[in-house]
């Protein structure tokens, strides 16, 4: 049996014009693991199969304020995509002056944490390319051009079917690799999906 998953519409307000109109994932954005992650749960409604209404959606969990959320979402990470990029050019450098220098340091553990550093800044700066087209903006300095306005709700459904995530226009991409890459949003995703089964509320 389908989940019926609550999405937030909202509407992208630049200098007084509306540029944009997108939902949000209004239920699981709060079991992703980590934040760049919140990103991929923006879709555009008119590109997507949504319901007006649902007989047992989930309930919505995005905060009131949409536009707090989205405007803190990508300072953090921001500001943590340039972090991880100096982490990953210090620790590059590092060990290249203690190998120069004929210091023994253990090549797999320095190659483990650049590939850990590595998909860190990978999916932060995923997540920040995203909220750029959200948005609208190409850094920081340029939010404060921005309004969001919340329009209402609208539902997608959502089920599993031998490990991928299914729509009524077939299969999702994004939470499908949600479902194999995010133990937090797995946890929530299946709990859903059995108290949806069991008629639990």
């Amino acid at each position: 049996m389908p989940m019926e998953v609550p999405f937030t519409v909202f509407r992208v307000i630049k200098k007084g014009k509306s540029i944009r109109r997108l939902a949000m994932d209004s239920y699981f954005i709060e079991f992703v693991s980590i934040e760049p992650r919140k990103a991929v749960l923006v879709k555009d409604p008119d590109k997507e199969r949504f319901l007006n209404s649902a007989q047992n959606p989930l309930p919505v969990l995005l905060p009131e304020n949409l536009e707090k959320l989205l405007k803190d979402t990508f300072e953090n990470l921001e500001r943590a995509t340039e972090e991880v990029l100096e982490r990953r050019v210090s620790h590059i450098r590092r060990w290249n002056i203690l190998r120069m220098i004929g210091i023994p340091t253990g090549h797999s553990r320095h190659i483990d944490i650049d590939e850990r550093l590595a998909e860190t800044e990978r999916e932060n700066s995923l997540g920040l390319a995203l909220l750029k087209g959200i948005l609208g903006v190409k850094g920081s300095s340029d939010l404060g051009d921005i309004r969001i306005v919340t329009e209402g709700t609208i539902y997608m459904r959502l089920w599993l079917e031998g490990g991928t995530v299914m729509k009524d226009s077939g299969k999702d991409q994004v939470y499908t690799n949600l479902l194999k890459k995010d133990p937090r949003f797995r946890t929530a995703f299946y709990s859903a999906l059995l108290h949806d089964t069991l008629g639990i509320k």
